[in-house]
């Protein structure tokens, strides 16, 4: 079975948006008084999963500072932090490609669809893309599970094989089992290689350069 539409995670995916998201999150932590002593030194484990749940894991905050801390964090987010980011070399390219060969393309990330839609609509990727699917503000439908089939809902599509997830942290991938669609790994974002490995990913994508590449080549090769 060859795949037909592909789902791209946002964040460590098509982007790096690392200094937006660090900088959004300290903004948040300084607003609810956390010393930057007390705050973790590496917050790549904060990007990917929903967000309230990044406050809570890594921060240690309660559900309820960890609610305050999302308001404090889109704050900074919505004013400067969604423009902090840079499109991985290769995948204007890569992204080309698959849509030439006629593949249907969406973003289905964990971030907030109002922000997610700006930043694909503003950027160069826009004219690859049939539509954007993230969660609502209030944090419904953050599990990427969920938001997979809210893509395909929109979409009129049943998932199935011939649907591909590609993202790079487990929760992408175990997300599209959960929906019952492929998923493809991108071992050059935030994810460690073992995180994805053990979600065994129908594919492993090492560098945005190869990502087109891949996908056709297991295109062909899927009976």
């Amino acid at each position: 079975m060859a795949f037909t539409h592909l789902f791209f995670d946002l964040d460590g995916t098509l982007t790096d948006s690392r200094p937006g998201i660090f900088n959004s999150a300290n903004y948040a932590a300084g607003k609810l008084g956390i010393p930057s002593e007390q705050r973790p030194a590496d917050l790549t484990p904060f990007i990917g999963p929903p967000l309230r749940e990044s406050f809570r894991l890594v921060f240690g905050l309660s559900a309820a500072d960890a609610e305050l801390a999302v308001k404090y964090y889109r704050e900074y987010y919505g004013q400067e932090g969604m423009h902090q980011y840079r499109i991985y070399e290769g995948i204007t390219e890569s992204l080309e490609t698959l849509h030439k060969n006629g593949l249907k393309l969406s973003v289905v990330t964990s971030k907030a669809e109002v922000y997610a839609l700006e930043i694909i609509l503003k950027s160069p990727l826009n004219k690859f893309f049939d539509i954007v699917s993230g969660c609502e503000l209030n944090g419904n439908r953050s599990e990427k599970g969920e938001l997979i089939l809210y893509n395909c809902q929109r979409l009129g599509l049943k998932p199935g094989a011939e649907i591909l997830m590609i993202g790079d942290r487990y929760h992408d991938l175990r997300g599209a089992a959960q929906a019952g669609v492929s998923s493809a790994a991108v071992i050059y974002g935030y994810g460690s290689e073992d995180e994805l490995l053990r979600e065994k990913p129908a594919m492993i994508i090492k560098s945005p350069f190869h990502l087109a590449d891949e996908i056709l080549k297991h295109q062909f090769t899927v009976k």
